[in-house]
């Protein structure tokens, strides 16, 4: 006796395949109505099951649309004052937005720019010339403009770039590691000529410095001026 629920065997031994059900088997036109309407349930089922298999990944980053920040559209050089067909307005997530990074069109028009600002870069408040220069840097900070009497090295400086600063003539040192906040080129044809035509840099420094670079503009002799060293990382 056989207490198993297995297929039925002919007298060979071999197994016998069950018989289809009636509706499968049946040619009737209530049958094939009914094997359509089967067909179409699980051809449904199985294309939602699909489409949850390809959206689910994507729901948690579609939520997250980022916070906007403001975009610059084009290249702008140092010392251009940035409107509104310079900057739009982006979205960007946490990750990808710098500490600083501003959001309002309205936050960076009519500013001045820092030093070279590149197309697609986020804008921060540091890039503007202003007391948002020193933002970051601790107090006891200030912010000179120092006079140098050559231009060489000013195509090299970039913001955030640390130089020694030397007085003309003497050669003495008046800031060891000043930090370049910005760059104020000469105007075209007046390099070479000394003075206040070689161009200026806005430096971040101690009160003490500041007050050596005083000393030293209004000394006697020399000119009234600075050299720069670019110091290494």
């Amino acid at each position: 006796m056989s207490f198993g629920g297995g297929s039925a065997k002919d007298p060979t031994g071999r197994a016998r395949r069950r018989p289809l059900p009636a509706v499968l088997r049946s040619s009737s036109r209530r049958a094939r109505w009914q094997r359509t309407k089967v067909l179409r349930l699980v051809s449904a089922l199985l294309a939602a099951a699909a489409v949850w298999l390809v959206g689910s990944p994507l729901l948690p980053h579609a939520a997250d649309t980022g916070d906007p920040v403001v975009v610059v559209t084009r290249d702008i050089s140092i010392g251009s004052t940035l409107s509104g067909a310079d900057v739009r307005v982006e979205r960007r997530t946490s990750g990808q937005r710098p500490i600083g990074a501003l959001g309002r069109v309205d936050a960076v028009i009519g500013r001045v720019a820092a030093g070279s600002l590149s197309e697609g870069e986020i804008l921060t408040a540091a890039r503007f010339r202003g007391q948002a220069q020193l933002s970051g840097l601790g107090s006891g900070r200030v912010a000179v403009s120092v006079p140098l009497v050559e231009s060489g090295l000013l195509a090299a400086l970039r913001p955030a770039d640390v130089v020694e600063v030397l007085a003309a003539g003497s050669g003495q040192t008046v800031a060891s590691s000043a930090l370049v906040l910005s760059v104020e080129r000469p105007p075209d044809g007046v390099l070479g000529q000394g003075g206040d035509a070689s161009g200026h840099v806005v430096l971040a420094l101690t009160s003490d410095e500041a007050r050596a670079v005083a000393a030293a503009i209004t000394a006697p002799t020399g000119p009234a001026g600075f050299v720069l060293a670019l110091r290494g990382s």
